[in-house]
């Protein structure tokens, strides 16, 4: 859960935080999905310390040959700081945004034969099914802000 919450749309306050939240890529710019700073290095910065390892570069590798079979193109590169444009011109500019939370993720995985496929008949169902209900319970649970913020008596 805590993963999604490092993705704020907008320029971080603390500067703390440059995890990207646009599907883009670009140079050397921390607002960029998948950032190529120099020749021969490229950083996808959508993965998070919290993730399975193994899980994460299987979907990599499978997004990867997928695109390398299928001759799919980057599209266009973006070098804007992106924290920085308006949501009008980002909406125009067709750039859209990551999941912000587990269950918007779960949705896009239930539409991404590419990845369902790489987990496998058995484990992806199984893997969504895990998920869905650490989403359930969690967005059934009453936070201690919640009660604070709602439940005062004064």
């Amino acid at each position: 859960m805590n993963s999604y919450k490092r993705l704020v749309r907008g320029a971080p306050r603390s500067g703390a935080t440059w995890a990207p939240v646009y599907i883009t890529y670009g140079a050397s710019n921390r607002t960029q999905m998948i950032r190529v700073p120099g020749p021969g290095r490229i950083e996808n910065r959508t993965v998070d310390g919290s993730a399975n390892p193994y899980l994460a570069h299987a979907a990599l590798l499978a997004a990867g040959l997928d695109g390398i079979k299928r001759k799919l193109t980057a599209g266009k590169r973006n070098d804007k700081n992106l924290y920085e444009v308006e949501l009008e011109q980002l909406r125009a500019e067709g750039i859209d945004f990551l999941p912000s939370n587990l269950s918007e993720a779960l949705e896009a995985l239930e539409k991404d034969e590419v990845v369902l496929n790489a987990l496998g008949p058995k484990y992806a169902p199984y893997y969504l099914q895990v998920k869905r209900e650490e989403w359930k319970r969690y967005h059934d649970s009453v936070s201690q802000w919640e009660t604070e913020n709602y439940l005062g008596v004064y």
